[in-house]
Protein backbone atom coordinates (compact mmCIF):
# COMPACT_ATOMS: atom_id res chain seq x y z
CA UNK A 1 0.00 0.00 0.00
CA UNK A 2 2.80 2.39 -0.26
CA UNK A 3 3.84 1.90 -3.44
CA UNK A 4 3.32 4.87 -5.38
CA UNK A 5 0.66 6.43 -3.36
CA UNK A 6 -0.83 3.52 -2.25
CA UNK A 7 -3.90 1.89 -3.16
CA UNK A 8 -3.28 -0.79 -5.44
CA UNK A 9 -4.01 -4.35 -6.35
CA UNK A 10 -2.13 -7.34 -6.41
CA UNK A 11 -2.66 -9.45 -9.59
CA UNK A 12 0.21 -11.57 -9.45
CA UNK A 13 3.17 -12.23 -6.87
CA UNK A 14 6.01 -14.77 -7.04
CA UNK A 15 8.50 -15.16 -3.81
CA UNK A 16 9.89 -18.38 -3.75
CA UNK A 17 9.48 -20.67 -6.18
CA UNK A 18 7.04 -23.43 -4.48
CA UNK A 19 3.85 -22.31 -6.51
CA UNK A 20 4.15 -23.64 -10.56
CA UNK A 21 2.33 -21.02 -13.00
CA UNK A 22 2.43 -23.31 -15.55
CA UNK A 23 -0.67 -23.86 -15.32
CA UNK A 24 -3.75 -24.32 -17.70
CA UNK A 25 -6.12 -22.19 -18.83
CA UNK A 26 -9.22 -22.87 -16.18
CA UNK A 27 -6.50 -22.22 -13.61
CA UNK A 28 -5.35 -18.95 -14.56
CA UNK A 29 -9.07 -17.93 -15.33
CA UNK A 30 -10.06 -19.32 -11.67
CA UNK A 31 -6.82 -17.97 -9.91
CA UNK A 32 -4.72 -20.20 -8.16
CA UNK A 33 -1.85 -20.16 -4.83
CA UNK A 34 -2.14 -18.32 -1.77
CA UNK A 35 -1.79 -14.17 -1.15
CA UNK A 36 0.12 -14.55 1.95
CA UNK A 37 2.99 -16.50 -0.71
CA UNK A 38 2.95 -16.91 -4.74
CA UNK A 39 -0.03 -16.51 -6.48
CA UNK A 40 -2.19 -15.68 -9.98
CA UNK A 41 -5.26 -13.96 -8.84
CA UNK A 42 -7.33 -15.06 -12.06
CA UNK A 43 -7.57 -13.35 -15.31
CA UNK A 44 -11.82 -13.33 -14.72
CA UNK A 45 -11.35 -11.03 -11.70
CA UNK A 46 -8.47 -9.01 -13.38
CA UNK A 47 -10.90 -8.52 -16.54
CA UNK A 48 -13.43 -7.44 -13.78
CA UNK A 49 -11.06 -4.89 -12.35
CA UNK A 50 -9.65 -3.46 -15.09
CA UNK A 51 -12.75 -3.51 -17.91
CA UNK A 52 -13.80 0.24 -17.02
CA UNK A 53 -9.99 0.67 -19.15
CA UNK A 54 -9.28 3.02 -16.15
CA UNK A 55 -6.16 0.76 -14.58
CA UNK A 56 -2.45 1.30 -14.44
CA UNK A 57 -0.45 -1.73 -14.14
CA UNK A 58 2.88 -1.23 -11.92
CA UNK A 59 5.39 -4.46 -12.37
CA UNK A 60 8.22 -4.85 -10.19
CA UNK A 61 10.81 -7.15 -9.97
CA UNK A 62 13.04 -7.68 -6.18
CA UNK A 63 16.55 -8.99 -7.35
CA UNK A 64 18.05 -11.12 -4.69
CA UNK A 65 20.79 -8.40 -3.72
CA UNK A 66 16.78 -6.60 -2.56
CA UNK A 67 17.04 -3.74 -5.17
CA UNK A 68 13.93 -3.16 -6.81
CA UNK A 69 12.94 -2.79 -10.28
CA UNK A 70 9.56 -1.18 -12.28
CA UNK A 71 7.94 -0.44 -14.89
CA UNK A 72 4.82 1.57 -14.63
CA UNK A 73 2.13 1.85 -17.55
CA UNK A 74 -0.25 4.31 -17.51
CA UNK A 75 -3.15 2.18 -19.11
CA UNK A 76 -3.98 -1.53 -18.40
CA UNK A 77 -6.99 -3.41 -19.22
CA UNK A 78 -7.96 -7.75 -20.06
CA UNK A 79 -10.67 -8.22 -22.00
CA UNK A 80 -13.57 -11.22 -21.24
CA UNK A 81 -12.81 -15.36 -21.59
CA UNK A 82 -14.89 -15.06 -25.22
CA UNK A 83 -12.04 -11.98 -26.37
CA UNK A 84 -9.34 -14.79 -24.61
CA UNK A 85 -8.43 -12.10 -22.19
CA UNK A 86 -6.93 -10.08 -24.50
CA UNK A 87 -3.98 -7.24 -22.80
CA UNK A 88 -4.31 -3.26 -23.75
CA UNK A 89 -2.04 -1.44 -22.63
CA UNK A 90 -1.09 2.05 -23.89
CA UNK A 91 1.84 4.49 -22.03
CA UNK A 92 3.74 5.82 -21.06
CA UNK A 93 5.59 3.40 -19.88
CA UNK A 94 8.22 4.66 -16.89
CA UNK A 95 10.48 2.65 -14.22
CA UNK A 96 13.63 1.40 -13.86
CA UNK A 97 12.85 -2.03 -15.35
CA UNK A 98 12.72 -0.70 -19.15
CA UNK A 99 9.61 -1.17 -21.30
CA UNK A 100 9.41 -5.04 -22.38
CA UNK A 101 5.97 -5.12 -22.94
CA UNK A 102 4.51 -2.19 -25.06
CA UNK A 103 7.53 -0.55 -27.17
CA UNK A 104 10.08 -3.35 -26.97
CA UNK A 105 11.23 -2.15 -30.42
CA UNK A 106 10.17 -4.86 -32.31
CA UNK A 107 6.64 -5.06 -32.96
CA UNK A 108 6.62 -9.12 -32.94
CA UNK A 109 7.36 -8.88 -29.36
CA UNK A 110 5.21 -5.88 -28.11
CA UNK A 111 3.02 -7.65 -26.01
CA UNK A 112 -0.44 -4.97 -26.28
CA UNK A 113 -3.48 -7.01 -28.29
CA UNK A 114 -2.14 -10.19 -27.80
CA UNK A 115 -4.33 -12.87 -26.25
CA UNK A 116 -3.73 -15.10 -23.26
CA UNK A 117 -1.94 -18.34 -23.92
CA UNK A 118 -1.71 -21.67 -21.19
CA UNK A 119 -0.05 -24.91 -22.22
CA UNK A 120 -3.70 -26.21 -23.01
CA UNK A 121 -4.60 -22.98 -25.18
CA UNK A 122 -2.32 -21.70 -27.78
CA UNK A 123 -3.62 -18.27 -28.64
CA UNK A 124 -0.01 -16.59 -29.68
CA UNK A 125 1.50 -14.56 -32.13
CA UNK A 126 3.90 -17.62 -32.94
CA UNK A 127 2.01 -19.15 -35.60
CA UNK A 128 2.64 -22.80 -34.56
CA UNK A 129 4.81 -23.53 -31.61
CA UNK A 130 2.59 -23.14 -28.03
CA UNK A 131 5.00 -20.27 -26.51
CA UNK A 132 3.51 -21.37 -22.89
CA UNK A 133 4.75 -24.80 -23.84
CA UNK A 134 7.89 -23.82 -25.06
CA UNK A 135 9.34 -21.35 -22.50
CA UNK A 136 6.39 -22.23 -19.54
CA UNK A 137 3.50 -20.49 -17.86
CA UNK A 138 0.78 -18.75 -18.89
CA UNK A 139 1.19 -15.16 -20.69
CA UNK A 140 0.16 -12.56 -23.45
CA UNK A 141 2.71 -14.10 -25.46
CA UNK A 142 3.17 -12.34 -29.37
CA UNK A 143 6.07 -14.29 -31.09
CA UNK A 144 7.27 -15.71 -28.16
CA UNK A 145 8.07 -12.42 -25.41
CA UNK A 146 10.65 -10.13 -24.21
CA UNK A 147 9.14 -10.36 -20.41
CA UNK A 148 7.47 -13.10 -18.52
CA UNK A 149 6.53 -12.98 -14.92
CA UNK A 150 5.20 -16.23 -15.09
CA UNK A 151 7.71 -18.39 -16.54
CA UNK A 152 9.61 -21.20 -14.78
CA UNK A 153 11.32 -20.70 -11.28
CA UNK A 154 14.78 -20.89 -11.26
CA UNK A 155 16.70 -22.79 -10.96
CA UNK A 156 15.00 -24.12 -13.83
CA UNK A 157 15.46 -22.70 -17.15
CA UNK A 158 13.62 -18.96 -16.98
CA UNK A 159 14.82 -17.08 -19.74
CA UNK A 160 13.87 -13.36 -20.54
CA UNK A 161 12.38 -13.31 -16.98
CA UNK A 162 12.14 -9.21 -18.51
CA UNK A 163 15.14 -9.17 -21.54
CA UNK A 164 17.45 -7.34 -21.47
CA UNK A 165 17.63 -6.40 -17.78
CA UNK A 166 16.99 -9.87 -16.74
CA UNK A 167 18.04 -12.40 -19.56
CA UNK A 168 17.14 -15.20 -16.77
CA UNK A 169 15.46 -15.74 -13.60
CA UNK A 170 18.33 -16.55 -11.30
CA UNK A 171 18.85 -13.00 -9.73
CA UNK A 172 14.68 -12.76 -8.98
CA UNK A 173 13.96 -13.06 -5.77
CA UNK A 174 10.17 -11.58 -6.01
CA UNK A 175 7.93 -10.32 -8.68
CA UNK A 176 4.67 -8.60 -8.31
CA UNK A 177 2.24 -7.33 -10.93
CA UNK A 178 -0.35 -4.74 -9.16
CA UNK A 179 -2.86 -2.37 -10.44
CA UNK A 180 -5.10 0.66 -9.63
CA UNK A 181 -7.82 2.66 -10.79
CA UNK A 182 -7.41 6.27 -11.92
Amino acid sequence: METVDGGWTAIQKRVNGSESFDRNWSEYKNGFGAAEHSYWIGNDVIHHLTKENNSSLYVSITLQNGRTLYEMYDRFSVSNETGKYQLFLAGPATGTLGDRMLNTGRSDKNLSGMYFTTQDRDNDGNGGANCAVNWGGGWWFNYCHEANLNGPWYPAVWRKAWSPTLQDGSSVRKTMMLIKRH
